[in-house]
């Protein structure tokens, strides 16, 4: 009787916590969905034509969903973005790796301009960013060229670095199309290929380092201070190199969130006349 007894409660514990698992997992995919729902339903709907609403609406998506992303559209978070083992040569001579680090600043950037120009095909966005990178980086200029000119010595370091960049102005210019997907609905597609971008800074840049030797020697101060004292020349010449490493992460999130979601939540024009097979 007691086995039967046991067996029976045993059952019963079984059922009520799969009970409590059922309710959890269902109410769990109700929120989650509510969540998808509830953003794509609340954004804004411009006319294709409307640039001056469009630059709203984008301005403040980027700063609602900026931090948390949409995490069951496949949208990243983009502030602040984790950057590992992220690398950039220069000129083939100096070989620079963010080992692991971070960018901040981006979901308080300010759309300057937009322009979405349907029956040319053609997008164009100017935005302004205060931009932040610090973490773990590792330096290496190891050339037969970089050895010469300093007798046979090295550059070479690991340690922590910092770069702040005020007033960073990118002007994005790019193709985009009306296309139908295959659920049926009409996407706005850019062709981020053919993205051509170029940048200014209206403030300054400022750099810090630690643990950059020449040889044996610890030169950082010396390096950080000539940066920081060249910064318009080092951006001039070598800037476009990191700012290209940059943008591709905000192409991404443009991209997911375009390829995601439907033209018809934000756009209230009926863009069958421009679809491009």
């Amino acid at each position: 009787m007691s086995i039967l007894l046991h067996t029976s409660n045993s059952r019963v514990e079984y059922m009520s916590k799969m009970i409590k698992y059922t309710v959890v997992v269902t109410l769990a995919c109700i929120i989650f969905n509510f969540s998808d729902s509830a953003f794509i339903d609340t954004l804004p709907k411009c006319s294709i034509k409307d640039n001056e609403c469009q630059r709203k609406v984008f301005q403040d998506m980027l700063q609602k969903i900026g931090k948390s992303g949409i995490p069951d559209l496949n949208v990243p978070p983009i502030d602040p973005v984790h950057l590992e083992n992220v690398s950039v040569s220069v000129m083939n001579l100096v070989n620079i790796t963010l080992l692991d680090g971070e960018a901040t600043g981006i979901k308080d950037c300010t759309f300057k301009k937009f322009i979405a120009d349907i029956d040319k095909g053609v997008g164009r966005q100017e935005i302004i960013c205060d931009i932040t990178i610090k973490g773990h980086y590792l330096v290496d200029a190891a050339s037969p060229l970089i050895e010469s000119v300093l007798g046979g010595s090295t550059i070479h370091g690991e340690g922590n670095g910092k770069v702040v960049i005020e007033k960073l102005l990118i002007e994005f210019v790019f193709p985009f199309y009306a296309q139908r997907h295959d659920d049926g609905e009409i996407y706005i597609t850019c062709d981020y290929k053919e993205i051509k971008n170029k940048f200014d800074i209206l403030g300054k840049v400022t750099f810090a380092a630690d643990k950059i030797y020449l040889g044996k020697e610890d030169v950082s101060e010396f390096v950080v201070g000539y940066l920081n004292d060249n910064w318009k020349f080092i951006m001039k010449t070598f800037g476009k190199i990191f700012i290209d490493k940059a943008v591709d992460y905000y192409y991404k999130f443009a991209g997911n969130f375009f390829d995601l979601v439907p033209a018809k939540y934000y756009i209230s024009d009926d863009l069958t006349p421009y679809l491009k097979n």
